[in-house]
């Protein structure tokens, strides 16, 4: 009989327990921290580099500067005053086709030094200069004259001229030729730079 009551006893607590965990659930409980991050994956492999572009086509060089522009001083305070002023050009025969040159003569007046291109006209006189020079090695290879308006000889008087500047300018054209003396003339008109005024000339290519 006792076994009996006690038994019943054992099965009322337990429909007891599990009334009270059958019930409703609670409301959710606040999110935990996150959890720590995993170890990073190892970097992939670099990828094959691309190949190099071709260059692009070379651009026609202009003319050289101070590098193929040379000048030259020829002292003319000794000359006895002729007609004709003899010379040698400093650029040897087989160089001279690749060059063309400027030429100017540098004078005092009044204690002021006047420069004027050569060929042209002298300063406050009626005289008028010319050029000539040949592609030899024989000496002298240059010559200046000296006329009046008239075309006539005219005899420079001794001590006139200080100078004779020479500006020798290698300028070779695309195709290979040398260019002339109108070429040189062109690209300094293009510049702004007149040809009959040395300092202007000597200041674009440098030379002062």
């Amino acid at each position: 009989m006792k076994l009996v009551k006690l038994f019943s006893m054992a099965m009322i607590c337990m429909a007891i327990v599990l009334v009270s965990c059958s019930g409703e659930d609670g409301e959710q409980g606040p999110e935990g921290p996150a959890g720590a991050q995993g170890p990073a994956g190892a970097d992939g492999a670099d990828g094959i580099d691309g190949q190099n572009g071709t260059h692009g086509e070379d651009g026609m060089d202009g003319m050289d500067g101070n590098a193929n522009v040379q000048a030259f001083d020829i002292d003319m305070s000794d000359w006895g005053g002729e007609s004709t002023f003899a010379f040698d050009l400093a650029i040897s025969a087989s160089e001279r086709p690749n060059y063309a040159f400027l030429f100017y003569l540098e004078l005092t007046i009044d204690n002021v030094s006047y420069t004027h291109a050569v060929p042209g006209k002298v300063p406050s006189n009626p005289v008028v200069t010319d050029v000539l020079y040949s592609n030899s090695d024989t000496s002298p290879n240059a010559f200046i004259s000296f006329t009046n308006l008239n075309g006539l000889p005219f005899v420079v008087p001794e001590g006139f001229y200080d100078r004779l500047i020479i500006i020798a300018a290698e300028i070779t054209s695309v195709n290979g030729k040398a260019s002339d003396i109108e070429s040189l003339k062109d690209e300094l008109k293009a510049a702004g730079v007149d040809t009959n005024d040395y300092n202007a000339v000597a200041a674009y290519f440098g030379l002062d």
